[in-house]
């Protein structure tokens, strides 16, 4: 996927898999967001709120510039959440706080867009 804003803007996909959730949700997220992802039922379910948590994190760090670099546990997405939703991030050494959307992708793929909060929020996806 490809992104294209006036502000700064990040985006992130994934394809939708089996994720071990058990084993790698401790380094990646939240205690929030934990609970909310391991309320889903074992197997696909429990993967794709995983997989929307990860795409949310992604395009937040991402729009900042810094990539996977922040601890990921500390940057909440709101996973029980539909959103869109805000996420404030310390990416940067200062608060950030940006709006964060789960956009349609392909069957078989999770995406999420983020920009910053209080700019429009218009997205538009084209296929290619």
């Amino acid at each position: 996927m490809l992104a294209v804003s006036p502000h700064p803007v990040g985006i992130d996909t994934e394809p939708v898999r089996e994720v071990p959730v058990a084993e790698v949700a401790g380094v990646a997220l939240t205690p929030r967001e934990r609970r909310a992802v391991l309320a889903e039922p074992a197997g696909a379910a429990r993967s794709l709120a995983f997989l929307r948590c990860w795409t949310r994190k992604e395009a937040v760090l991402k729009a900042t510039g810094v990539g996977i670099t922040d601890e990921l546990t500390r940057l909440e997405t709101h996973a029980g959440t539909p959103g869109p939703v805000e996420v404030t991030t310390l990416a940067l050494g200062a608060p950030s706080t940006w709006w964060v959307a789960d956009i349609e992708a392909p069957a078989g793929w999770t995406a999420a867009v983020a920009l910053p909060a209080g700019v429009g929020r218009t997205v538009v996806v084209r296929p290619a």
